[in-house]
């Protein structure tokens, strides 16, 4: 028997690790996944798609934003970069859908269409995953939460890093 090969980076339940742990390859893939994901509902949701706005906002919500916030706990570690880069592609996206002109703000356009930012999303679904597993009746999952304060390092509320504090909320 041979030793194993080493490798810069290994797929895991769909989650590309790489040996700094900076997501840069889970992050291309997923931007490939995505696209390929756009170019086939781009029909549907396009600037001369027969359906309402409404309904290009539900194909948005449940197809392509799930790809990108695969793996939501994570981000709070991964570089502002890759996150700024999900934001773009959902500004144009959005743009796309609307149909809105180039000097429209992309703020406008997530407010008008109910829309959180990739950083506001991420954040709240974070929060609300780091609250079941808190809320946990397994004792042993319950007992892997460990909290940190914001910091200013992390821009989510919680942080899945072990080296953080394990600032475990009593109840």
């Amino acid at each position: 028997m041979g030793d194993l090969p080493w490798e810069n980076q290994v797929k895991y339940l769909g989650l590309i690790l790489d040996s700094k742990f900076s997501f840069r390859q889970h992050a291309e893939y997923n931007s490939d996944k995505f696209w390929n994901k756009m170019h086939t509902i781009m029909p549907l949701i396009g600037r001369h798609s027969p359906l309402s706005l409404n309904n290009k906002v539900l194909l948005f919500k449940q197809i392509l934003r799930p790809i990108r916030t695969y793996f939501h706990p994570i981000w709070c570690i991964t570089a502002k970069t890759q996150r700024r880069k999900f934001q773009i592609l959902q500004n144009k996206i959005l743009r796309i859908m609307t149909n809105a002109p180039w000097l429209a703000r992309n703020d406008v356009i997530h407010r008008d269409l109910k829309i959180e930012t990739i950083e506001e999303h991420v954040r709240n679904i974070s929060r609300k995953f780091f609250t079941q597993l808190q809320d946990h009746k397994n004792p042993l999952v319950n007992g892997q939460v460990e909290y940190a304060h914001r910091n200013g390092k992390y821009p989510y509320p919680y942080s899945t890093t072990k080296w953080s504090l394990p600032l475990k909320l009593h109840n």
